[in-house]
């Protein structure tokens, strides 16, 4: 390898170094002589999640490698998972976004252990702000994990990335997004054609055109957890909707109830919402396909990264390719059911 010209060792490091950062760590273990020839690649992907401390860790070693001199390292795949921790794992469950019962708030061994929650929280939130001024500019993906199903792992405030996204062409948000830029406006995405977003009925995000204004050359559109078929739903699945450049449309509704409850309720709520749904697609003039819902028990964030990986590592992720139209396919009528936006 001695002999190999620097060029090509980057492109051998780079095409290894896909599978969110173990690769690279290993090869700066190897030697110094391979740890020197593969900086320009070792953080061609990076996965980050876990706690706050690691999030801290990696803060550091990146700054370190960012002052060699000749030398910055630029992440071009990115996977974030908001930290559930301070030193480990689950310790800001039901923590960050509650007050506390009035004998926590007494007790001063719980005040003590509460201020230190509050205190990495606070720190945690810098170094991820500061993480992704550094690292936007160069993205080519992200996927940016916010929330666990309905829970959200941590309230992450604004993140202003005054350079933007320039470079990202696929970004996957489970979760609110926190992005803005300079002046305070959610950030555009000029470059964007792969865009997976959550259909939360709470999350103003979900207002898909304004994603369309922000993203205005968006080709395929992926909506997870879909609960009802609304109005905007439907403006994105015509042919002249609001995403002008859109060519592949895909859907995941929501799971089932699971088997074993007590109230029938849940049941009937879901049999109106799949009967209205299947309706939808059957009158819909554009193709759409529609991607197996998880599992409820399933970890949002072990999905997430593995759809990442398989992305970054050259598969089709979610975005496997949709059948056209039979060529005498006609829609069914659309039987409209009122819901309140």
């Amino acid at each position: 390898m001695k002999n190999l010209a620097p060029e090509l060792l980057h492109e051998i490091y780079t095409l290894a170094c896909t599978d969110g950062g173990f690769t690279g760590c290993s090869l700066s273990l190897v030697s110094q002589s391979i740890k020197a020839t593969s900086r320009s690649a070792r953080f061609h992907s990076v996965a980050l999640s876990g706690t706050s401390k690691q999030m801290a860790a990696f803060l550091s070693c990146f700054n370190k490698e960012r002052a060699t001199p000749g030398y910055e390292p630029t992440v071009k795949h990115l996977f974030f998972s908001a930290a559930e921790g301070g030193d480990a794992l689950d310790d800001w469950h039901c923590e960050l976004n509650s007050r506390g019962s009035r004998m926590r708030d007494v007790d001063p061994i719980e005040t003590a252990r509460r201020a230190r929650v509050e205190a990495q929280s606070t720190q945690y939130r810098q170094d991820v702000a500061a993480f992704f001024r550094l690292v936007s500019r160069d993205l080519q993906t992200l996927s940016f994990v916010h929330s666990n199903g309905w829970h959200a792992f941590i309230n992450l405030p604004d993140i202003v990335c005054p350079d933007g996204f320039p470079a990202l062409r696929e970004f996957y948000l489970y979760g609110k997004n926190p992005f803005f830029d300079a002046a305070g406006s959610p950030i555009r995405f000029p470059h964007l054609t792969h865009l997976r977003l959550p259909f939360y009925i709470y999350c103003r995000d979900g207002v898909f055109g304004d994603w369309a204004d922000r993203a205005p050359n968006v080709t395929h559109l992926c909506v997870s957890d879909v609960t009802k078929v609304y109005a905007k739903l439907e403006d994105i699945a015509i042919w002249d909707g609001p995403f002008k450049k859109l060519g592949s449309l895909y859907l995941i509704p929501r799971s089932p109830p699971s088997s074993g409850g007590c109230s029938a309720n849940p049941y009937i709520a879901y049999g109106e919402f799949k009967r209205d749904f299947d309706n939808f697609l059957a009158a819909s003039v554009r193709p759409i396909k529609v991607l197996p819902h998880r599992d409820d028990d399933d970890s949002p964030e072990k999905s997430a990264a593995a759809e990442w990986l398989d992305r970054v590592g050259g598969g089709v992720g979610c975005w496997s390719a949709i059948e056209p139209r039979p060529a005498d396919w006609v829609p069914a009528e659309r039987k409209k059911v009122s819901h309140k936006d």
